[in-house]
């Protein structure tokens, strides 16, 4: 369960590239580790996960969008029991 009281977390990109977002849909529960897509540079491949539980609030970016280190790419609410 979400409550939209609680405050929201952002994944940022670990580093300056293109992003591509993994097909995860918005409203999606995601556990700590599930792949959210990768930012490629000329240099390298730099994989983005999730640090924590939560549920895919929104994604900021688009498919191909340029990003550099510290950019929000996506926005968490985080797991609350019941």
């Amino acid at each position: 369960m979400t409550d939209p009281g609680y405050d929201w977390r952002v994944v940022v990109a670990p580093a300056r590239g293109t992003v591509t977002p993994a097909g995860v849909a918005v409203g999606t529960r995601l556990p700590a580790g599930t792949p959210l897509g990768c930012i490629r540079s000329r240099r390298e491949e730099v994989d983005v996960s999730a640090a924590y539980d939560g549920v895919l609030a929104e994604w900021l970016v688009q498919d191909g969008d340029l990003v550099d280190a510290g950019d929000p790419l996506a926005r968490l609410y985080p797991e609350v029991s019941e």
